[in-house]
């Protein structure tokens, strides 16, 4: 780790292609900004994602990086970090990518507690395929697909991860980059998962 780096390392060449003004951005400069204050070198950084407008973040970042598969983000990033385990690692996915195919992977990464950081984005719909409810929805939260609404309960990620003895869970709104930074920098402090 180094005392030089700064957020400007994280970014890379390629331009994002994100809808003006979504949440995405946020996280991923919260993101670059805690890689850059607790001294990561993009060089000893990896970032796993999965699919849908979340999984484009490994693209923008510089480090290394993996655009996985649906719902199998937190899987490879056990991986990578079991495999060197002195990486800094980061997984980044959705609300649908993380709760609905992953959700019995991110139970059993909490249960491990690997020391990695998983950053979910949720936005409460599955944005990137036009707007079909995801398993964050409110019940009565009419889309396209499902016009009366998911007419089943949210799943609560935080109670999940809780209950499944979750070392560190915290929430931010993206758009309150300082707050978002400093919760991400506490979770890649933080000694597990």
């Amino acid at each position: 780790m180094s005392s030089d780096i700064r957020f400007t390392d994280f970014k890379s060449d390629k331009q994002p292609t994100w809808c003006p003004g979504c949440g995405d951005f946020g996280t991923m400069n919260g993101m670059m900004k805690a890689l850059a204050e607790t001294g990561n070198d993009p060089d000893n950084t990896f970032i796993v994602a999965g699919i849908g407008c979340s999984g484009k973040i490994g693209t923008y970042m510089h480090s290394y990086a993996l655009h996985g598969v649906h719902g199998r983000a937190l899987p490879v990033g056990i991986g990578v970090k079991l495999a060197n385990p002195d990486l800094e690692v980061m997984v980044a996915g959705g609300d649908g990518d993380g709760y609905s195919i992953g959700a019995g992977h991110f139970i059993h990464a909490v249960r491990r507690n690997v020391d990695m950081t998983y950053v979910v984005m949720d936005n409460r719909i599955y944005g990137l395929t036009k707007g079909q409810a995801s398993p964050t929805s409110r019940e009565d939260f009419e889309t396209s697909t499902s016009p009366d609404g998911p007419n089943m309960p949210p799943v609560n990620p935080k109670a999940l991860a809780l209950s499944a003895g979750a070392t560190f869970i915290a929430q931010s709104f993206s758009s309150n980059s300082q707050r978002h930074a400093e919760l991400v920098q506490q979770a890649v402090e933080h000694d597990g998962f």
